[in-house]
């Protein structure tokens, strides 16, 4: 099992890496693996350079861990390498092949895979077929997967049965991917490659937490504005230019004051139906008639389920999103944020956490706050060290959501 908050179960079929950027700094797997060395646990015999790794810390992979995911019959939340990096660059592809062979085998478990190394899983899980027979991204590796599930295969992993590739769909539908920010900087650089990667679900591990981060760029909000600011009248609301007359004049007339209605309830609207973003770019069927047709443009919410799509011409589609929402627009469905604990934890500030959560919840994000750090809980005289009970934190930031993943093959 694990202390880990958001997960309940670790599974380290590779261990040791490399400190890249400032999050690494204080990495409690770099000490737990130099006193693990000590212990003589085998899995921590292999030293890295001392410059950056450490004692018991160098990249080794362990195929005799493979198969303990198949040995657990009751379904749990498993992190990937707690003591790793799946997709560090000494990890051979024909061992990440194995290890997503057995995540596809193992459909009852959820399988949480963070890393700070999101252009090389972008780049392995796109891998196109060589063949040349137009299969999409991902084939290549896909039909690797079913080579780890064949015997006679030098990549077999005993346990396996063949026919995985007929079995599951791609992305693999139990399998979240996620990726380490812990400033600005750090965002700007990997976010861009995570969105590249194919994954049920996308995450962001913002912890340790050492700096404000804007989202917004990648979260657009639900609505045009929180509710409870949204104004009440449509003189005190100003469309932005991109938006025809006409959508104006139908969203007006229907949230009119007329029908007992304000563009507050408009706003409110979008968050209880889980509209797609206002002004995000959707591609989707128009929702009507028999044979509905695909479109693409930047969603204007109408009500309820019903909204339009503002081509790039300046032309409408009308659009019907379905209670069951495709958020296939939303390009990171979870944030978790915590600070940093332990010996010379640096401070976060509880701002920078509120302003994630609350840009997560604008754009219909999961939030996951984890802990607020060691400086925190010192300064404020919290009952654990970590700062890591909610009920010692400020109301508005004791949130701890986890994602609907969407179905395999929507992204």
């Amino acid at each position: 099992m694990s202390n880990i908050e958001w997960t309940e179960q670790t599974w380290n079929p590779t261990t040791g890496c490399d400190r890249i950027s400032p999050g690494c700094d204080n990495c409690y797997a770099l000490t737990m693996a130099k006193r693990l060395k000590a212990m003589g646990q085998a899995k921590y015999q292999s030293d890295g350079d001392p410059r950056t790794s450490g004692p018991g810390f160098g990249i080794a992979t362990h195929a005799d861990a493979l198969t303990e995911p198949l040995r657990w019959k009751k379904p749990r939340k498993i992190f990937v390498n707690s003591m790793s990096d799946l997709f560090h660059a000494r990890v051979p592809r024909d061992f990440l092949v194995q290890v997503f062979a057995v995540m596809a085998a193992t459909p009852q478990h959820t399988y949480q895979i963070l890393t700070k190394r999101p252009e090389r899983a972008a780049r392995i899980l796109t891998d196109l077929c060589t063949c040349g027979a137009g299969h999409p991204p991902g084939e290549h590796f896909r039909s690797s997967m079913e080579w780890a599930a064949t015997s006679h295969s030098p990549t077999y992993v005993p346990g396996l049965k063949h026919g995985i590739y007929h079995r599951t769909g791609w992305p693999l539908p139990n399998v979240w991917i996620g990726t380490s920010v812990e400033d600005q900087k750090r965002a700007d650089l990997r976010i861009p490659a995570l969105i590249n990667i194919p994954a049920a679900v996308r995450f962001l591990s913002c912890e340790p937490l050492l700096g404000p981060v804007d989202l917004t760029p990648w979260l657009t909000p639900i609505s045009p504005l929180p509710p409870e600011q949204a104004p009440t009248s449509w003189a005190d609301w100003t469309w932005p230019e991109w938006i025809p007359a006409s959508v104006r004049e139908a969203v007006e007339g229907f949230w009119g004051a007329d029908q007992y209605r304000t563009p507050r309830d408009w706003m409110r609207n979008m968050h209880e139906q889980q509209a797609p973003a206002f002004g995000a770019r959707v591609t989707t069927d128009d929702g009507f008639g028999p044979d509905p047709k695909q479109v693409t443009g930047r969603y204007v919410h109408a009500w309820n389920n019903i909204g339009r799509l503002i081509r790039d011409d300046g032309t409408v589609a009308y659009t019907s999103f379905g209670h069951a929402r495709k958020r296939t627009e939303l390009p990171i469905d979870w944030v978790i944020v915590g600070g940093e604990s332990g010996p010379g934890a640096r401070p976060a500030n509880p701002d920078w956490v509120a302003g994630l959560a609350a840009t997560a919840e604008a754009a219909g994000a999961a939030t996951f706050v984890k802990q607020l750090g060691s400086a925190w809980a010192t300064a404020n005289g919290a009952s654990d060290r970590k700062g890591g009970a909610p009920d010692d934190w400020p109301a508005d930031l004791r949130v701890r959501q986890y994602p609907t993943p969407v179905k395999a093959g929507h992204r």
